[in-house]
């Protein structure tokens, strides 16, 4: 049945990123993600040989959205260009939720695994926020980026710490407004783009 299997695939990896988020990546089985999922440890096993590729494979999920979102080019200023980039790194970290991803670091504190994984992962995030970031230059929303690295690690650190006072009740609008003015000011609109004042 076409779609089957990705509805599946889908259902699966929320659970396992569920699971891994409240109990701990290396106290989770196989054989406890096929049962929550409401799927045979076959249907799993057939997917995802082991809990690492089933991980990874989850954070993909998300990195392929953050990705299409950013290969699309917008029109508008560096404001509408940033809080794309809001969105797509929401969507390239945090594919199942804020909650799950701030647990997990949280549980990576205690597990080297997960803690690596979580580290090889988000060295695609920022590879594509480098390129959006280029894109952003060749299309004159600003001017070349001093110190790239910096700024893009300054970008991401910030995210996360901003998305986790979602769990002190700040709610997601606030975080993205803060952070996107945040974010703004460590980029120069391009000349081209920016209407000078008299």
């Amino acid at each position: 049945m076409p779609g089957s299997k990705k509805k599946d695939d889908t259902k699966i990896l929320a659970t396992a990123m569920d699971l891994f988020a409240q109990k701990g990546f290396s106290k989770v089985t196989l054989a406890a993600v096929a049962k929550a999922s409401g799927s045979t440890l076959a249907e799993v096993k057939a997917l995802y040989p082991t809990k690492e590729e089933m991980l990874i494979a989850a954070f993909r999920t998300g990195q392929k959205k953050m990705e299409t979102r950013f290969r699309t080019i917008l029109t508008g200023d560096l404001e509408a260009h940033v809080m794309e980039m809001f969105e797509g790194i929401k969507e390239g970290l945090m594919p199942y939720g804020s909650d799950v991803h701030l647990q997990l670091i949280l549980q990576a504190t205690e597990d080297r695994t997960l803690m690596e994984i979580i580290r090889r992962t988000s060295r695609n995030v920022n590879f594509a926020i480098k390129a959006y970031l280029s894109q952003m230059v060749a299309l004159s929303i600003i001017d070349q980026v001093e110190n790239v690295e910096k700024v893009n690690e300054s970008m991401v650190t910030s995210f996360i710490e901003d998305m986790a006072s979602t769990m002190e009740g700040k709610k997601l609008p606030a975080i993205k407004k803060n952070w996107v003015a945040r974010v703004k000011g460590m980029l120069s609109p391009s000349a081209k783009t920016t209407i000078p004042t008299q």
